[in-house]
């Protein structure tokens, strides 16, 4: 089995085709001429056969084609960041022909997350069938389409190949991991009098909005006793926060560099602590509002864990390409939202602009969190220059958390195995997660 990933790999093979062509008609070129001035059974019998093989491929080519088959199958179709994905591709020749020139061209974005996911040339025997089986480590999240793009089998000659489809597209999707946030500090005016004095942050009153089945995170003193004892099952009460005013967290998708590792480690930092916080916050009752501009603006609100979901699911697939100004965006935003007093900003880099524009709405009586892995002119190993910024966000009560990212580290990678390697185990589910368990992203600056 022959391997080619070079990104001139496809006009190579144009040009050899060519080259085929080229050298088939001047063999019949030369087979004529022969048989012309030489006459005799040998010159004729050249002759007719150089005639007669394009016909010959062409109907070898139509028979392994309609005989030819082909598998794919995904251990799943959703993942969480540091687990693995399971790919298997069977190929099949039902025919009594061989198959000597087969292309296998992956799809792009699996080739991204696995780099031995690429293109292969092979061939196969009469009633043969060759397996390979992956396991592909996924270090980032968003969806990805993965396994086989389409094949190209070529004839005898190599002059002429056929492009075979999958009948069904395969993709995955890895959410974001979700982090144990244990004690995170939310503005006072999001709470009452008599919860701030309590010292537990819970929101509501005695007057109930919805009863609901008990959740992980539910404080014992919203159990419905009486009810729970009725239906055999611990039911919560819901109330009405005195306030009743949402924590609004505005995401900045402005492309903050080239698509490489480093960029997308950088995202998912972002990703991951929005998404714990989110959950954090369900959690305890506070409603939440998720806004972002990808073409037109977008608002996302939840109120409780059964909602939590749709949000999971949007930040899991959402990119960071946009080339809007942010800053308008973030005005948009404050001006639209009137109701929510507490702001949370995400972005991948925090720049002069949008700590301008956090100063100017911080004067409007918002309360403001930044949170940011980069930020804009400043070496990532100057300290002292990002002390001066938070001192600077601090001064104007503006709350700022640098992220660090982290690379996923992942146990038990097994990149790549086919049917004739000595492979021990050939297992169908995950691999497992990494032990290490990172309590949180966020360091206050």
């Amino acid at each position: 089995m022959d391997r080619n990933t070079g990104q001139d790999s496809l006009p190579r093979e144009r040009k050899i085709r060519r080259r085929n062509i080229l050298r088939y008609f001047l063999l019949l070129f030369a087979s004529f001429v022969y048989a012309y001035f030489y006459g005799g059974v040998l010159p004729y019998t050249l002759l007719y056969l150089m005639i007669a093989l394009p016909f010959i491929s062409a109907i070898h080519m139509l028979i392994v084609c309609l005989f030819f088959r082909m598998s794919e199958r995904v251990g799943e179709r959703t993942y969480v960041k540091g687990e693995c994905a399971t790919y298997h591709l069977i190929l099949q020749n039902a025919s009594f022909l061989y198959m000597p020139y087969i292309t296998i061209h992956m799809q792009m974005e699996g080739r991204f997350i696995l780099k031995s996911l690429r293109r292969v040339h092979l061939s196969l025997a009469p009633f043969s069938k060759r397996e390979f089986r992956y396991s592909m480590p996924l270090y980032f999240r968003g969806r990805y389409d993965i396994g086989v793009n389409y094949i190209e089998i070529q004839d005898l000659l190599g002059m002429v190949a056929i492009k075979l489809n999958p009948f069904e597209k395969k993709s995955i999707l890895v959410k974001p991991r979700i982090i144990e946030q244990i004690n995170k500090e939310i503005a006072e005016a999001r709470y009452s009098e008599g919860e701030a004095a309590s010292g537990y942050h819970e929101t509501g009153n005695d007057e109930i909005r919805d009863i609901r089945e008990y959740v992980y995170g539910d404080s014992f003193r919203k159990i419905h006793w009486k009810l729970s004892s009725k239906l055999g099952k611990t039911m919560v009460k819901e109330t009405i926060n005195e306030l009743d005013n949402d924590v609004m967290m505005i995401l900045n998708l402005v492309k903050s560099g080239p698509i490489n590792e480093e960029t997308l480690v950088k995202e998912d930092c972002v990703i991951e602590e929005m998404v714990s916080t989110i959950y954090y916050l369900l959690r305890r009752g506070i409603p939440v509002k998720l806004c972002f501009f990808k073409e037109k603006p977008f608002t996302f609100r939840a109120a409780s864990l059964k909602e939590f979901e749709g949000l999971y699911q949007v930040l899991s697939e959402i990119k960071f390409n946009t080339e809007d100004d942010f800053e308008d965006i973030y005005h948009h935003f404050t001006d639209t939202e009137q109701k929510s007093r507490l702001i949370y900003v995400y972005t991948v880099t925090l720049d002069g602009k949008m700590v301008e524009s956090s100063l100017k709405i911080r004067n409007k009586g918002f309360d403001i969190e930044l949170h940011y892995v980069d930020v804009a002119g400043i070496e990532q190993d100057d300290m002292k220059a990002k002390n001066d910024l938070a001192d600077l966000l601090a001064k104007n009560n503006i709350k700022g958390y640098l992220l660090t990212p982290r690379i996923v580290e992942i146990e038990g990678e097994a990149e790549e195995s086919e049917d004739d390697a000595p492979i021990a185990d050939y297992g169908t589910g995950p691999a497992p997660r990494s032990k290490e368990k990172v309590k949180s992203y966020e360091t206050q600056a």
